[in-house]
């Protein structure tokens, strides 16, 4: 098949991240496959060599790109036109929008299914739009099942509810259970929807236990969140890394993953850290808690408050014995999340919808 997939930027970020997967892995079965980005990085903010190093992977597998103009979001009409026009030049068999901006433009091409997955737990437009988009989605697809239910209650089209899934060949497993300090790291845009004042105002409650914690990502927040680590007396304890491209070495070399979201779909920075082996500790939004209680590889926070967080962080950092079995755990259950497994379900689903 010829398959098109709109998604927001080449950027760093879990959508991001697993289309790009998900788009390698269908190449690689011998599918011709296009990439559609709504905004260059630097538009947006975002890491410009991040986005080198993104279409350069994608161009190594022979996945061809174009980017939609710039300020497309403030002009749909001119931005759907220039859809159309990408759409008629590639003439793939199917269209698979990542974001509703996407949807949006899709209306001005009509010969071709749509697909439309929503990647988080949060809506972000009103729900009655749903019921419009329904006239031109042929399919929803939900990241998890929270996604799913999410996606039934709104729409009247089906939902197909398709897991996240990460490629494993990018994974460094971990080597031996460490019985010393443990490391903590932690994955993800600096912004509110991670929530990471919830992680240290929890950080800030066990002062007495020696532990150390590492923080990937870059974002809007970065700069209040260094003054608050700085405010709580963290700034011994916490290190920034900032957006770094050795994601797996650093999962590799830590005892725990965690995450204190207030909302997700499904996470793939959780699914990298399951695949490798490391026991997590993640607040019970979206998906987290169906990898957690799937996988039986770490604890789901309910009460999303400092000291709920910091009792359940606290007790895997000082049980050796408790990181271990969710680690084993993560390790021997995680393969339900490959994203072979993803791309197999995906090519099903558009061989259907393609036929019909």
């Amino acid at each position: 098949m010829k398959l098109m997939h709109f998604i927001a930027a080449p950027a760093a970020g879990g959508a991001e991240v697993y289309v790009k997967d998900l788009c390698k892995a269908m190449a690689g079965q011998g599918h011709d496959v296009h990439l559609v980005f709504l905004s260059r990085a630097e538009e947006i903010g975002r890491d410009p060599d991040y986005q080198e190093r993104y279409l350069s992977e994608i161009d190594s597998a022979g996945i061809t790109y174009s980017f939609m103009p710039p300020g497309s979001r403030r002009r749909p009409f001119n931005s759907g036109r220039h859809l159309r026009n990408i759409v008629s030049d590639y003439s793939p068999d199917l269209l698979h929008c990542h974001l509703y901006y996407s949807l949006l433009f899709a209306f001005f091409v009509t010969s071709i299914p749509v697909v439309y997955t929503h990647h988080n737990i949060l809506l972000k437009v009103p729900s009655f739009l749903y019921r419009i988009f329904d006239y031109r989605v042929a399919a929803y697809i939900g990241i998890s099942q929270a996604c799913a239910n999410l996606l039934r209650s709104v729409s009247a089209k089906s939902v197909h509810r398709i897991d996240n899934g990460v490629d494993f060949d990018r994974i460094l497993p971990v080597v031996g259970r460490r019985d010393s300090v443990p490391h903590v790291a932690m994955v993800g845009t600096l912004c509110e929807q991670k929530n990471y004042d919830l992680f240290l105002e929890a950080v800030s409650l066990l002062a007495d236990l020696d532990f150390s914690v590492s923080i990937a990502g870059e974002g809007e927040d970065q700069s209040r969140l260094l003054k608050k680590a700085d405010d709580l007396g963290l700034s011994r304890k916490v290190t920034f890394l900032g957006n770094i491209s050795n994601v797996k070495e650093l999962l590799a070399g830590a005892d725990i993953f965690a995450m204190s979201s207030s909302w997700e779909g499904l996470p793939i920075s959780l699914l990298e850290a399951t695949a490798a082996g490391l026991p997590s500790i993640v607040t019970n939004v979206g998906g987290c808690s169906e990898v957690i209680h799937s996988c039986q590889s770490g604890v789901v926070v309910d009460d999303p408050t400092p000291l709920e967080y910091a009792h359940a962080l606290g007790s895997l950092i000082e049980s050796h014995a408790s990181r271990c079995f969710y680690g084993d755990n993560a390790s021997r259950y995680s393969s339900k999340y490959s994203i072979q497994y993803s791309a197999e379900r995906h090519l099903a689903l558009y061989d259907q919808l393609v036929r019909s």
